[in-house]
């Protein structure tokens, strides 16, 4: 059984590795990306003041020898915000299933909302405690694809706060 265990925890370990962007040289880990990438890579303006926590660029697993993904974090492990970007044709982080809050427009783009709630039956004004994501397709440029994108938090973040993170994604210049 402990081998078990031990091989388990081995294997998460090396699959929640990042792989790093190979370096460009621009100092600005999103535009780099934006170098690697067919779809519109989105840079947060607004992080409401929470640190960076993480920047991964992940293989596509679900599609493979497509685009990587991003999977970047804001804040703590604890109480923090989780941004990821893929290519809106090869969604390569899978769907999840909140309980749905309906939509808002970020940026002039129809979101869904949803919160985090495993009993079904949480009222949207525990968003703050059960946490919860937004999630939209923004659109391609001239020479880009289409980008989905998920903004999520596991709880101690208003929408009113997540949405205006979501609000302030702004597109680095493409290649």
């Amino acid at each position: 059984m402990r081998i078990k265990v031990v091989a388990l925890v081995s294997l998460l370990s090396s699959l929640l590795q990042p792989v790093n962007v190979f370096a460009m040289g621009s100092g600005d880990q999103y535009q780099d990306l934006q170098a690697g990438v067919k779809y519109v890579v989105y840079k947060p303006s607004n992080t409401l003041k929470l640190p960076p926590l993480n920047f991964e660029v992940r293989p596509c697993r679900l599609f493979p020898k497509h685009d990587q993904y991003l999977l970047a974090g804001f804040g703590g492990m604890d109480q923090g915000i989780a941004l990821v970007e893929t290519a809106a044709a090869f969604n390569c982080t899978g769907v999840d299933h909140p309980k749905s809050l309906g939509s808002i427009t970020i940026n002039g783009v129809r979101a869904q909302v949803g919160m985090y709630c495993s009993t079904g039956s949480c009222l949207p004004s525990a968003f703050a405690h059960y946490g919860g994501e937004i999630t939209f397709t923004a659109p391609k440029s001239k020479t880009l694809a289409a980008t989905y994108i998920r903004v999520g938090t596991q709880g101690g973040f208003t929408l009113k706060q997540l949405t205006a993170f979501a609000t302030g994604l702004k597109p680095v210049s493409s290649k």
